[in-house]
């Protein structure tokens, strides 16, 4: 198994979580990302940028529904600040959506 030295793609700053997400997340990344994703979940607001991704599979798709679930299962707010027309589709595809905010900061 290769190990990469990779900066983690979380922020938290006050009570939010931001998680920007970049290149690929697939079967092949997602392992590496899902530390970082159960750490937000400690934060009353998480906010997921999919801005950079370059390529999402259901793989990936799984890793945000989870999060998603998981926060809401806890009384978090989580949405995406920003979408990635590969996420939108996938999710379309399964009849599946998450919360968006309509625009950078928008949400309380």
């Amino acid at each position: 198994m290769l190990e990469a030295d990779i900066e983690s793609p979380l922020r938290i700053e006050g009570q939010e979580a931001t998680l920007t997400l970049q290149g690929d997340l697939t079967i092949f990344t997602v392992d590496a990302l899902k530390d970082d994703v159960f750490l937000a979940l400690n934060c009353p607001r998480i906010r997921v940028s999919l801005d950079a991704v370059n390529d999402i599979d259901s793989c990936g798709l799984q890793l945000l529904l989870v999060l998603a679930r998981q926060a809401q299962d806890i009384g978090r707010d989580f949405a995406l600040s920003k979408s990635h027309p590969e996420a939108d589709a996938l999710l379309a595809l399964y009849g599946l959506d998450l919360p968006v905010l309509a625009a950078e900061g928008g949400a309380p």
